[in-house]
């Protein structure tokens, strides 16, 4: 091949560096690039947003792109921009409250592969690293009203709106949140109330992929352990609205109270080394009772073997859910709460792999790694080691070392899995 002459290179080079390319020998630029690194021991290169919450419904992370992940708004194939972990890019459907961060990873066959997702995390120092926790609303439309100042809305699990709240908006749309997995809503909307009665009824069905995230203000890691499919019941899944999981509620706000009102939790667990004496999420016109399940920092080595009295105490609790459900937490909602949570799981037929994925989206509120081999991978091996036909008879049997009582156990089972009986 001809020889190009020296400036000629020279300046294709200089023209090639100041596009961000890289020009070979033959004077022809290159698209090779260096991929980010995921360490968490890195410093982060990210543009990081100003606030913990500027990320939105329509672009939940800002616009900034984690280790080659972009949001796409028309693609449900994986971007050609993936890093060497191979995370997925999909778009949720509009039926589905995830994030496409999180759906991406919902949906990634591996459910290991989560430091694709969120390569960096909170570090000692503070990195100011976003919650994305969080999921998105619902967007329930009427654009077949006028136009007014204001609409009038119902939304309801009966359609017949018995006892049901007026809402406003002054756009064809209500966003609903913290909907329920596999639930059909009704809603009907109206430019005046009185108009209302007569509105037609509109239906919107929700995803059931699980799990349940929750916006509540003030919180993070806020999640339902209801959604995942149980291997007890054919067509099994566990009930929603009974025990949830999360970070501490120290900064909750009145509105993030109001939210657990409405959906009636009445219950703080809390596993921190000093619980309070009142919980921070009970209010004036809703209390929430406190229970002192403390394991202390630093005792990861043992809370499998350990603590029987404390892991007794919760699920007792938990055997009386339907009267009082449950927030169960420490203080970020990771490795106290996160093997609770597994003891609850594994008991209740969730599949290992599902486990592991509930496990990891601790990582999604940016404070913890949260990988599957900091402790869950031990946890399984030690629980895989017990007798029992299945991971659910295993779990069955170590929770009755810890003191449980079986009957208690059935209980359990047989109030978060519906269809499951107890053998006579």
């Amino acid at each position: 091949m001809k020889k190009q002459p020296f400036f000629l290179l020279l300046l294709i080079s200089l023209l090639a560096t100041s596009c961000g390319g890289v020009v070979n020998s033959e004077g022809q630029q290159s698209n090779n690039s260096i991929e980010p690194s995921i360490s968490d021991s890195e410093p982060s290169s990210i543009a990081q947003p100003s606030s913990l919450e500027e990320q939105s419904s329509s672009n939940p992370w800002g616009g900034w792109s984690w280790g080659g992940y972009s949001r796409s708004s028309s693609s449900a194939k994986p971007s050609s921009s993936q890093t060497s972990s191979s995370a997925l890019s999909l778009t949720a459907p509009e039926n589905d409250f995830h994030t496409d961060l999180q759906y991406s990873y919902l949906n990634d066959p591996d459910w290991r592969n989560v430091k694709a997702y969120i390569p960096q995390v909170q570090a000692e120092g503070g990195r100011n690293i976003p919650d994305l926790s969080k999921p998105n609303s619902l967007k329930l439309k009427f654009d077949d009203l006028d136009d007014a100042s204001t609409y009038y809305v119902q939304v309801s699990k009966d359609n017949s709106f018995t006892d049901t709240e007026v809402l406003t908006t002054t756009v064809k749309q209500y966003e609903l949140w913290n909907a329920e997995l596999a639930t059909k809503y009704y809603y009907r909307a109206a430019i005046s109330r009185e108009a209302l009665e007569t509105a037609s009824v509109k239906e919107f069905q929700v995803s059931d992929l699980a799990p349940r995230n929750l916006k509540i203000d003030g919180m993070i890691n806020f999640r339902d352990v209801g959604g995942w499919k149980s291997s007890l019941v054919p067509n099994g899944v566990v009930k929603q609205g009974l025990y949830y999981r999360c970070a501490q509620f120290n900064n909750i706000t009145a509105a993030g109270k109001a939210e657990l009102k409405r959906l009636g939790i009445k219950l703080d667990i809390d596993m921190r080394d000093a619980p309070p004496k009142t919980s921070p999420a009970s209010s004036d016109d809703w209390k929430i009772e406190i229970l002192d399940a403390h394991i202390a920092s630093g005792t990861e080595s043992t809370r499998w073997e350990g603590f029987a009295d404390v892991y007794k105490s919760i699920f007792e609790a938990i055997a009386v859910s339907d009267q009082a459900p449950i927030a169960l937490h420490c203080t970020h909602g990771a490795d106290r709460t996160g093997i609770a949570s597994f003891f609850l799981l594994g008991l209740l037929g969730v599949s290992v792999e599902d486990c592991g994925r509930d496990y990891c989206l601790t990582r999604f509120a940016g404070e913890r790694k949260v990988l599957p081999a900091d402790e869950f991978d031990n946890w399984v091996s030690k629980t895989q080691a017990l007798q029992g036909e299945t991971f659910a008879d295993k779990m069955f049997n170590h929770l009755l070392s810890k003191g449980i009582s079986a009957d208690t156990l059935e209980t359990i089972r047989e109030l978060y899995v519906e269809g499951y009986h107890r053998a006579a």
